[in-house]
């Protein structure tokens, strides 16, 4: 996709503006070597349920052995799942990607269980939001839009049962497979540089 770096250099110089910390790479291939000077090995690590991070490498990268990788499996009893979820806010860094970001700088994601969103507002001392510019939007309606679209898409690619699945619509649920439970905004960050987001030249993730 054409990339429109007035668009980027605007939601960058926003971003800073509200304390976080933005970078920009050409291509998904960048994104690793990038992480690699801001990561370093031996780290405690989480990340949570992302594309976007699949198809940079990263997710590789986290389950590669350098590092103490906090991530439930399917072997483990649902009291160990239970508990390795809750470590994840003392990870040194983690990982996620974005539903949208609006060019005024603002971070928008929506989740359900919300394992994602919570240890990005709050525990580990790091975090990394990957996106592709595919995820910059200019307004607020466009982000709640966006999130509307791609929550159907979601919910049908993990397998769940949700009335979305069949039309592409969000129909405001109260499924139990509702993946749109909790709606997080970060508006800024109280601790400076904490929340890096690193934009990518290339449509990613859904």
């Amino acid at each position: 996709m054409a990339v429109d770096m007035n668009i980027v250099n605007e939601t960058m110089e926003n971003l800073k503006k509200r304390q976080f910390r933005p970078f920009f790479v050409e291509k998904k291939e960048d994104v690793l070597p990038l992480l690699k000077t801001l990561v370093a090995e031996g780290e405690t690590v989480a990340n949570g349920g992302s594309v976007t991070l699949g198809q940079c490498g990263v997710m590789d990268w986290l389950k590669s052995g350098g590092f103490n990788y906090l991530a439930p499996t399917a072997e483990m009893t649902d009291a160990e799942k239970k508990n390795i979820t809750r470590q994840r806010f003392f990870a040194d860094s983690f990982f996620l990607s974005s539903n949208a970001i609006t060019t005024d700088g603002r971070i928008w994601n929506e989740d359900g269980a919300s394992t994602r969103v919570a240890p990005m507002i709050y525990g580990p001392d790091k975090v990394f939001i990957v996106a592709g510019v595919n995820k910059i939007v200019k307004t607020q309606a466009e982000a709640i839009k966006r999130i509307k679209w791609v929550a159907p898409q979601n919910c049908k690619r993990i397998g769940f049962d949700t009335p979305c699945v069949e039309d592409g619509q969000c129909h405001n649920c109260m499924h139990f497979q509702r993946s749109c439970c909790t709606s997080v905004t970060l508006n800024y960050s109280r601790i400076p540089d904490r929340i890096a987001v690193i934009l990518v030249g290339e449509e990613l993730g859904v």
